[in-house]
């Protein structure tokens, strides 16, 4: 049998594989303050407005320690004015894992994250959500377009 030599670079570019028997793990743990639903509009106390969630929003204290969900690639690092510091996480087939209301994020664009890595710190809220309070917003996206995330939580 003739055995071939894999290249270097095969090595060193990990397949990122996600699927729906992927059980992620919480990324902070708390209460969810307000769940996921794409279904029927939920009532948003800061903005006094129903919006649909695509996200489950799960409270936690200011300073505590965000991790990822799953394991990924570093999309995107950025701020914006709903979320507030927002880190997007690539993680394979598909899916996008985006972490809202952060501060002293620790990863950045490119970078390899594994399963419950530390990527940051919860932040205050953004002025979308001072009345809901201190939490993190935590949205599953599959080919663009968002799903539950708590059918693949732990």
């Amino acid at each position: 049998e003739k055995v071939t030599d894999v290249s270097a670079s095969a090595l060193s570019a990990p397949k990122l594989s996600f699927s729906e028997d992927t059980l992620m793990e919480w990324p902070v743990h708390g209460t969810i303050l307000l769940d996921y639903n794409m279904d029927q509009t939920v009532y948003f106390k800061s903005l006094d407005q129903y919006r649909y969630n695509p996200a489950v929003i799960i409270g936690a204290k200011v300073n505590d320690k965000v991790t990822s969900a799953a394991a990924g690639s570093v999309l995107d690092v950025s701020n914006n004015e709903v979320t507030g510091c927002t880190v997007t996480m690539n993680l394979g087939d598909g899916y996008k894992a985006i972490y809202g209301q952060l501060m002293n994020v620790t990863v950045a664009e490119g970078d390899t994250i594994t399963t419950a890595q530390n990527i940051g710190e919860v932040a205050p809220p953004s002025s979308y959500y001072t009345e809901e309070g201190t939490h993190v917003f935590f949205e599953l996206m599959k080919n663009g377009v968002p799903i539950n995330p708590m059918i693949l939580m732990q």
